[in-house]
């Protein structure tokens, strides 16, 4: 054992990842691998048709045809499956967890809902039997789309119970009362100005596409139920499965040992879970589901498209004197949940006048939720271009036009920053980059042939922290493990959780450990927004310093203790939340990109990218690094490729998901101003997460218009865009 504040202190240090051995030998365990004996298998049947109601007879006749089929346990249908309830109103109403309970009715709201579940004695049994359905439906219009609900006739907001329709306009962002999706601020009237720009930007459906698919393996003893899932909450998760299933939280312990990705898709619980645990209970015996890779388009979320009319106004030294964000998204007709683009155009840059608002249809489509960057990735897409376009009618320098309009307080609250440095990001982004080298001109720059560009924007995501608690349990060997119902999602919460417990409680950190995934650990939120550092990484850091102190009073050595003195050494304590009234928390960097393009067949390659972030304290530079690369990544397959082909008239999936590859992968060089923020916590961090993504699209959009003249508006940009012909002002005829 060391003592606190030797040079061997491991934070601040690229530490490789506690678990890193197990995952690429292939030993680490994730939802799909747990065995539990007596296992059957279960496989869901899911509707074909957007809207309507299947006939009783069929499913009687389908379920018959199944159960009769070799190996076949049980088929859960709605004709036979228990009552569920809905969930509680305070999750429902600002979470996308759907009011419905799964197989409640016989009418269908989208193409995958959940028709029946069928479990047998093996895989291959359960989807041969699965696949003997033969549906038939009474078929109903459906609204595929936010125009086809504007355009309906029957008026605003229709109905208020598990079903609803029309439009609505929601007031927040999920239960951040502070975080407005309806603001206004000045003058009424949109100022004339010396410079403006008014255009139309579109996001289109993307899907999480994580590597690990969703599944769950639920097992009763007796009346207690144990849930293997892919999930992310598992509190929250324990909590909405003991509202459907009506039975005590008590009764329900959640596991999830380890989590191969999720971008968003497994923060709450889906309706295929439920439905295992009601198999599980019918047949006596533990189930497994594994979700098909189809399957993961229609059940475990997705982002919305998004149709965003942004107006920016400048006087004649720069300076935004109006900016005006309104959106068009998208919903399911049984949940709610609002892509909040608007929300970085509150803030990120000085305008005396501000409006915002985003509208919200229900359309028959499966259920959205939060993707990596949620709202910032698709509203800094059009903000962060409309700020390109504002440059150019300005004849300014992009990145001078962000320097001249930064704000040194939240617009929107009016308190200070608890720490921003995005001067600093941009200044020693476009250093690295070579900025000062860009011509002004589009169309300036050539490389071997290929039209070469260089773009920047913005990025931003605030900076949060909730309510954790985390256990210290000492053993006579002098191992100290730390636990925390939180999760180890692929992003090293595991590790900078040891390097923080080791440095604070003055240990070196092969004698600490930190354990997850068990909703019997002290209680956590889920893991998402970036807060698992700041608020898991809170807890830790009191329950270490709580344990150096202790150990301290005690004498300072942990040989010399007995067996009362290490009963003392385990507790567990809690951290608060944010303060209240304090600064607001807010992350910021600086994306800098080249791209070529060859306009004779429309490809583009990023080909270089800089990336400067403000996001606190640095735990564990090697992990922050790959965040970030990571974050990029994904932000360029938003830009260029991702979008989830459907039959417009149908709603089925149609065609191939594309992601990019190691192959469209830039040369990075990412860098971070690092400095501590104690305004949001005591370890000093914001999220690193989200930011990365954040910005990345209208990089590579402001870069592709540098380098070709052509302003391309819509996500993604595709290779009939850019061969498409356009006029001089970089418009299409």
């Amino acid at each position: 054992m060391r003592a606190t504040g030797d040079a061997t202190m491991v934070v601040g240090t690229p530490m490789n990842r506690v678990e890193g051995v197990e995952k690429v030998t292939g030993q680490a365990i994730y939802t799909a691998d747990v065995v539990v004996p007596g296992i059957t298998y279960a496989v869901l049947v899911q509707s074909e048709i957007p809207h309507g109601t299947v006939t009783a007879d069929s499913l009687r006749a389908s379920t018959e045809r199944a159960l009769a089929a070799p190996g076949v346990l049980h088929v859960l249908t709605p004709l036979n499956s228990p009552a569920l309830h809905a969930p509680p109103r305070q999750m429902s109403d600002d979470l996308p967890l759907e009011r419905r309970p799964p197989l409640s009715d016989l009418t269908v709201q989208h193409v995958g809902q959940h028709m029946a579940l069928v479990v047998a004695d093996t895989l291959e049994n359960a989807t041969a039997a699965a696949a003997s359905f033969e549906l038939v439906y009474e078929r109903a219009q459906p609204q595929l789309s936010a125009r086809d609900v504007l355009g309906d006739a029957d008026g605003f907001g229709i109905g208020d119970g598990a079903v609803r329709h029309g439009v609505y306009q929601p007031d927040h962002f999920v239960k951040l009362e502070e975080e407005k999706l309806q603001d206004s601020r000045g003058a009424a009237d949109e100022p004339l100005g010396a410079a403006r720009v008014s255009a139309t930007y579109t996001t289109p459906l993307n899907t999480h596409y994580p590597i690990e698919l969703s599944a769950t393996v639920a097992q009763w003893d007796d009346d207690v139920l144990t849930v293997h899932d892919t999930t992310r909450w598992i509190t929250g998760e324990r909590m909405a499965l003991a509202a459907y299933l009506g039975i005590p939280e008590a009764k329900i312990r959640i596991l999830s040992p380890l989590v191969g990705g999720a971008f968003g898709s497994k923060s709450f619980l889906w309706m295929h879970v439920a439905l295992c645990a009601v198999a599980a209970r019918d047949v006596g015996r533990p189930v497994k589901l594994v979700l098909t890779r189809d399957q993961m388009f229609s059940s475990t979320g997705h982002r919305p498209r998004t149709e965003q009319h942004l107006s920016l106004v400048a006087d004649d030294a720069a300076h935004i004197l109006s900016t005006e964000q309104h959106t068009l998204t998208e919903t399911s007709t049984v949940a709610h949940f609002c892509e909040p683009v608007g929300l970085s155009a509150r803030f990120l840059y000085d305008s005396p006048r501000l409006v915002v608002s985003h509208t919200v249809a229900r359309i028959n489509h499966p259920t959205p939720c939060f993707m990596r960057g949620p709202g910032e990735a698709p509203g800094l897409f059009a903000l962060e271009v409309a700020m390109d376009e504002l440059a150019y009618a300005s004849n300014v320098d992009p990145m001078e036009l962000r320097l001249r309009n930064g704000t040194d307080r939240d617009q929107a609250s009016g308190k200070p920053w608890s720490g921003k440095h995005l001067r600093e990001c941009y200044l020693q982004g476009a250093e690295r980059f070579g900025w000062d080298e860009r011509p002004m001109a589009p169309r300036s720059l050539h490389r071997d042939g290929l039209r070469v560009g260089w773009g920047m924007a913005t990025a931003t995501y605030p900076g949060r922290r909730m309510p954790a608690s985390c256990r210290v349990t000492t053993d006579a060997t002098g191992r100290v493990r730390f636990a925390s119902a939180t999760h180890e999602v692929g992003t090293g919460v595991r590790t900078v959780m040891t390097q923080l417990a080791a440095d604070a409680a003055g240990l070196d950190v092969d004698d600490v450990g930190f354990d997850s995934g068990d909703s019997l650990f002290p209680d956590a939120p889920y893991s998402g927004a970036s807060q698992t550092t700041a608020t898991v990484g809170s807890a830790v850091y009191e329950a270490a310093t709580e344990w150096r102190r202790r150990l301290d009073d005690m004498g300072g050595r942990l040989d010399r203790l007995t067996a009362g003195q290490l009963e003392t050494l385990t507790f567990i304590t809690t951290s608060e939340g944010a303060a209240e009234g304090g600064a607001t928390s807010q992350s910021f960097g600086a994306h800098f990109c080249e791209v070529t393009v060859d306009e004779e067949i429309g490809r583009v390659s990023v080909t270089r990218w800089v990336a400067m972030m403000d996001c606190g304290r640095v735990l564990n530079p090697k992990l922050a690094r790959n965040q970030v690369m990571g974050g990029i990544t994904f932000g360029l397959g938003m830009a260029l490729l991702e979008q989830v082909p459907y039959d417009v008239h149908t709603a089925q999936l149609i065609g191939e998901y594309y992601l990019p590859t190691h192959a469209d992968r830039p040369e990075f060089d990412i860098g971070f101003v690092d400095v501590p923020d104690y305004g949001l916590d005591p370890v000093g961090v914001r999220g690193i997460g989200e930011i990365g993504t954040c910005g990345v699209p209208a990089a590579i959009s402001n870069a592709i218009f540098h380098a070709t003249g052509k302003r391309l508006r819509d996500l993604p940009i595709t290779l009939e865009q850019l061969m498409t012909p356009f006029d001089a002002d970089g418009g299409t005829p």
